[in-house]
């Protein structure tokens, strides 16, 4: 079995000229990944250039949908003619994008033998994407872990006996349609945060949903159990906003951060390596099988 980490891409539109495309974004990004040629990985110059093979595949079932393998450029050491020797080794992991309309989910196969980290691929993806994004559209890309809600928990439970005040930032990411498609056990508070995101993202306000005891100089106390906070930290969880807990002491701890390394805190999924080979030719079986596989994979996790 192949674990993926997951992760999910922004849009910048910083640029000036950026708006005007910006209905398309996903359009052309998915055209930068239309084919092995359409785009190469490279970075860095002279003696300290590398290039990250790749080879792409666009399912049948759903266009939108890609999978890709890209290679790390390293060398190994090993012995030929009882002699050690340094040879080129481009050992490949598979990356799933899900481009649909309104998806934006990338999950990057954990594989140690061909990158030190699923960030490590992150890097290089968005880095080399981004460039040609603005390049051709002035629109630019990231790309970002996504975080069980748990992290959360645990900082709390560090803190929880002098935590004065949790902060709750509601405008700071663009929210998953998958989200917005969940069933909510508590519309109220979740139909606000989304209308509230909604709105203050178009007339680019910022606000901010501030939580403290009803008693001064008393701790708070976070219900782990409470359907109201369950869905604000998956709120959260999904659009990579931050919260932040604030202490007695005035100290603030940040949950969910994106520059974090490959951790186990990032949402993980596993699917048979098996079916992914089958689609590259690497082992035998039935393609629209293997597809209908990876669609099942790409549903809302």
């Amino acid at each position: 079995m192949a674990k993926f980490s997951h992760y999910y891409l922004k849009y910048k539109l910083d640029d000036i000229f950026a708006q005007e495309l910006k209905a398309e974004r996903q359009k052309l990004f998915g055209e930068m990944l239309e084919k092995d040629d359409s785009i190469s990985f490279i970075l860095g110059e002279d003696e300290n250039k590398k290039h990250y093979k790749h080879m792409v595949k666009h399912l049948r079932l759903n266009h939108d949908i890609i999978v890709m393998r890209i290679a790390n450029d390293s060398k190994k050491d090993v012995i030929q003619d009882f002699k050690k020797m340094s040879v080129r080794h481009e050992p490949p992991c598979y990356v799933i994008i899900d481009n649909r309309e309104h998806c934006r989910r990338v999950a990057i196969q954990r594989n140690k033998d061909a990158w030190a980290s699923t960030d490590s691929v992150a890097k290089v993806m968005t880095t080399v994407l981004d460039k040609a994004l603005r390049r051709s559209c002035y629109i630019g890309i990231s790309m970002h872990p996504q975080y069980y809600p748990k992290d959360f928990y645990k900082a709390w439970r560090m803190h929880q006996h002098h935590t004065s005040r949790l902060w709750f930032g509601l405008t700071e990411g663009e929210i998953p349609q998958s989200f917005r498609t969940e069933p909510q056990t508590d519309d109220t508070i979740m139909g606000f945060a989304l209308e509230v995101n909604e709105e203050l993202q178009r007339k680019k306000y910022r606000t901010e949903l501030v939580l403290s005891s009803a008693q001064n100089n008393t701790p708070l106390f976070v219900d782990e159990d409470s359907v109201y906070i369950r869905n604000l930290v998956n709120f959260h969880a999904l659009t990579g906003s931050p919260i932040v807990i604030e202490t007695s002491d005035g100290a603030r701890f940040t949950c969910f951060i994106d520059d974090e390394e490959d951790s186990a805190n990032i949402i993980t999924s596993e699917m048979d390596r098996n079916i992914l080979d089958i689609l590259f030719g690497e082992a035998e079986g039935d393609v629209a099988t293997a597809e209908s596989k990876v669609m099942e994979f790409c549903k809302p996790y």
